[in-house]
């Protein structure tokens, strides 16, 4: 029993100091969540990005086609013209009055401003 303990101890004290390397971000929102202004409501808010060209609201989405049409013959796959087509859609949102809020890249740091979901 003492060397099933000897063994295992050291998993178990190596899963809590990973736990305490990273913690977990729990405010990842999607992107178009991190759009707000003053006034806004999540519907307002939808409804300006579909106007600026997303098909599924906050959780950011192109059709195929858009993104083919965006896509250049030096991009090696689609990333990139998605990546194009969402600097768009917040260039559009800012004309729209939204200010981004937190970390757009990687997605974290909403606050109550994001009102997600």
């Amino acid at each position: 029993m003492k060397k099933l303990l000897l063994l295992f101890t050291p998993l178990i004290i190596s899963g809590c100091l990973l736990e305490g390397a990273s913690p977990i971000d729990r405010t990842i929102k999607p992107y178009g969540a991190h759009w707000v202004k003053e006034g806004m409501t999540r519907e307002s808010r939808r409804s300006d990005l579909a106007f600026c060209g997303s098909i599924n609201y906050e959780d950011i989405q192109f059709s195929l086609e858009r993104i083919k049409a965006e896509k250049l013959p030096s991009d090696p796959n689609d990333i990139n013209a998605f990546l194009r087509l969402r600097s768009q859609l917040g260039r559009c949102m800012s004309e729209r009055g939204y200010q981004p809020i937190g970390d757009l890249k990687y997605l974290g740091g909403c606050d109550e401003r994001c009102m997600y979901p």
